[in-house]
């Protein structure tokens, strides 16, 4: 398909499985897209163009071992900051999840014609601060990577399905 267009969210369900994975799937490789790893610039932008599946990027060693290699930054990252930058990440995040929802429910309301015209990436990502290891279901498990926070009110939602 490398006609210059990007791929749509109906063209990841095959490895996303249904439209809010695919759709999240469509936001993660906008974001990896332009960010600063050129190995996953690449990967990504290849799926977005239609030069490679996602199956394929997936599964290739080069780009496998690129997405483990952030997100074990990541992971060391949230294990040196301290529990004030922990909570206050988990704050932030919440303020993230809370317009993230009413984005969806936005979306929800104005149908599928509204959703295509509203489906930037800058919806689903969080701010420059970084929104991954905070005290949600991402990298750092249901616990985040600091523990359980004072800031949650139960447990929080894992969009990507049981572990």
């Amino acid at each position: 398909m490398s006609d210059g267009r990007e791929v749509g969210q109906g063209e990841l369900l095959g490895v996303a499985k249904d439209e809010e994975r695919a759709r999240s799937l469509l936001r993660a490789l906008r974001t990896l897209s332009t960010g600063p790893d050129p190995k996953l610039r690449d990967m990504a932008n290849g799926v977005l163009r239609g030069r490679l599946s996602a199956e394929q990027a997936f599964t290739d060693p080069e780009y496998t071992a690129a997405l483990f290699s952030g997100a074990d930054k990541v992971r060391r990252a949230g294990e040196l900051r301290s529990d004030a930058e922990a909570r206050e990440a988990g704050a932030r995040f919440g303020e993230w999840q809370r317009a993230r929802d009413a984005e969806r429910e936005r979306e929800e309301e104005t149908g599928p014609e509204g959703r295509q015209q509203q489906d930037g990436a800058s919806a689903e990502r969080p701010a420059a601060h970084g929104g991954l290891g905070g005290t949600h279901g991402g990298l750092g498990g249901t616990q985040g990577l600091r523990g359980p926070g004072p800031l949650r009110g139960g447990p929080p939602r894992n969009r990507f399905g049981p572990r």
